[in-house]
């Protein structure tokens, strides 16, 4: 029988896994060193490789579906479209997907920890949001819709400023700054009596997107890659 084991790499390892490390007993106190080493290792690899996927998935979803959305209302001038943003609902995939990777490992550090707990919150607060438009709009007949747009821009990106704190990922945390920041102009906006045209409000909302998410994302990866190339 072959005891050989695959590493995160997918590289043949006779070494146990962390988990089996954890929880094998009493260590000495080199196994402990070497626990301790592993350990920073290779949450540091997870959140570079994991948080840049789901954030450069997350991010491609938002900017391709606000394009075909600002796409479709201004050819035809039917609000109805922005129906489309129900596709947001694919991006539970990338979730479930990290979710299951990050178990598979065995250990979860505190960083893990408090980014799976920010992402819950702004998860939790964006189903909230939208029931509530959905009954404001079907008891009202008015459309509170806009109300997700800055959902978007503030809650969401606060949480980027927040796991890219945690992270130490300074994109994500000036991309999320940037995302607030357009909000409190559109707000400025708005109670100044000023129109709000999708011709610029759109492409500025898919660029913020771009620059909190996509851009951390690919980051992240390269650094990922060159952890990897390194290790």
């Amino acid at each position: 029988m072959n005891d050989r084991r695959t590493n995160a790499l997918g590289s043949p390892s006779a070494e146990p896994s962390l988990h089996e490390l954890s929880q094998g007993g009493k260590l000495n106190e080199k196994e402990s060193i070497e626990l301790i080493a592993r350990m920073i290792s290779e949450t540091k690899s997870r959140f570079e490789v994991g948080d840049g996927n789901i954030l450069l998935n997350w991010g491609i979803l938002t900017a391709t579906i606000a394009t075909i959305v600002w796409a479709a209302v201004a050819a035809t001038g039917n609000p109805a479209f922005n129906g489309l943003w129900a596709l947001m609902a694919f991006g539970w995939f990338f979730n479930r997907r990290l979710a299951v990777k990050q178990s598979s490992r065995g250990c979860l550090s505190y960083t893990d920890k408090l980014c799976a707990a920010i992402w819950k919150s702004v998860g939790i607060l964006g189903a909230a949001g939208v029931v509530v438009c959905a009954i404001l709009h079907l008891t009202t007949g008015n459309s509170p819709w806009m109300v997700m747009f800055f959902y978007a821009l503030f809650v969401v990106g606060f949480g980027i400023i927040g796991s890219g704190a945690a992270l130490k990922v300074r994109s994500m945390v000036a991309g999320g700054i940037l995302s607030v920041a357009f909000g409190m102009v559109l707000l400025g906006c708005i109670f100044s009596g000023v129109k709000l045209s999708m011709t610029w409000v759109m492409p500025c909302f898919i660029h913020c997107f771009v620059l909190m998410m996509i851009i951390p994302g690919l980051e992240m990866r390269r650094l990922a890659r060159k952890g990897n190339e390194r290790a």
